[in-house]
């Protein structure tokens, strides 16, 4: 038995057309894989674009709605302005001037003139002002506040002597519901 000599393979080609056949299925899985990305942010973008889209037809929506609702909320504005309105009115037409100012009459004594009553039916505060013929007549309008069932806490926030005259100006709490007139004098004797 002759032994064959051994094949010997000798690759006279300078390429290696194995390694070129990988990198062709490679660019090509790669062309791929770009290729799905692609699609997938161009279906995102899509996605994004049809979400703004419809918040901005909201929007609209929206904008179209309030100018609809605007004339009803400036009725709405203007019936509450009425109604605060009507209410004042009606306090005020609770309260008894009459009452109000008789109270004022009782407490004043001579020598005083008013030249401003500045009166707050919401918190019954009442400011008033003038002149006084002297420092006694001012002292009585103040004790006489005090001792009147109808005021409480007089207090007096300005005084000045101008061209012999003293004016004055005075806040007091006003008591709505009380008796009008001075509270008696329990100091004073009978007779006198």
């Amino acid at each position: 038995m002759k032994k064959r000599p051994a094949a010997i393979t000798i690759n006279f080609s300078s390429t290696d057309y194995r390694l070129i056949a990988r990198l062709q299925w490679g660019g090509i899985a790669a062309i791929v894989l770009l290729g799905i990305i692609a699609g997938a942010l161009l279906w995102t973008v899509n996605s994004y674009r049809h979400q703004v889209a419809v918040a901005e037809q909201k929007m609209r929506d929206l904008a179209a709605s309030a100018m609809k609702l605007r004339p009803a909320m400036e009725e709405r504005q203007h019936l509450v302005k009425n109604l605060s309105a009507m209410s004042g009115l009606i306090e005020a037409r609770r309260h008894s001037w009459t009452r109000f100012l008789t109270g004022i009459e009782a407490a004043f004594p001579a020598g005083i003139a008013l030249t401003k009553v500045d009166f707050s039916p919401r918190d019954l505060n009442v400011v008033l002002e003038g002149s006084a013929q002297s420092p006694e007549a001012l002292s009585g309008l103040m004790i006489g506040l005090q001792r009147s069932r109808s005021f409480k806490n007089p207090q007096l926030k300005h005084q000045s002597m101008e061209k012999g005259s003293l004016s004055f100006n005075v806040a007091v709490s006003y008591q709505e519901h009380s008796v009008a007139g001075p509270v008696p004098d329990t100091d004073r004797k009978p007779g006198s």
